[in-house]
């Protein structure tokens, strides 16, 4: 089995207080974040690239008007998880 090693630098107090502050196995947090980087780090990228060319063409998140006459509360009321959705949603749109 291979072993990999890497040194800190003075810029890298940020990743020292990290890795200091972990209470489980350093090395499997290593792993995850790597792992994690390579299944989504292009993706990350792209959309990455994607709000910037919204942000750049001044596109904001378009907020449909209420409606005047209250719907019945089973049909108008999203559920807790669409809500949350919707919130995530046009808290990145407003980027």
């Amino acid at each position: 089995m291979k072993v990999y090693s890497f040194r800190t630098n003075k810029e890298d107090r940020d990743i020292e207080e990290l890795l200091e502050s972990l209470k489980e196995d350093k090395s499997q947090y290593i792993k995850n974040a790597l792992r994690f980087y390579r299944d989504f780090g292009a993706k990350i990228a792209k959309i990455e690239a994607i709000l910037e060319k919204l942000e750049q063409s001044g596109m904001q998140a378009q907020i449909p008007p209420q409606p005047a006459e209250p719907e019945p509360a089973a049909e108008s009321e999203p559920s807790n998880d669409e809500k949350i959705l919707l919130e995530s949603l046009e808290d990145i749109l407003s980027l």
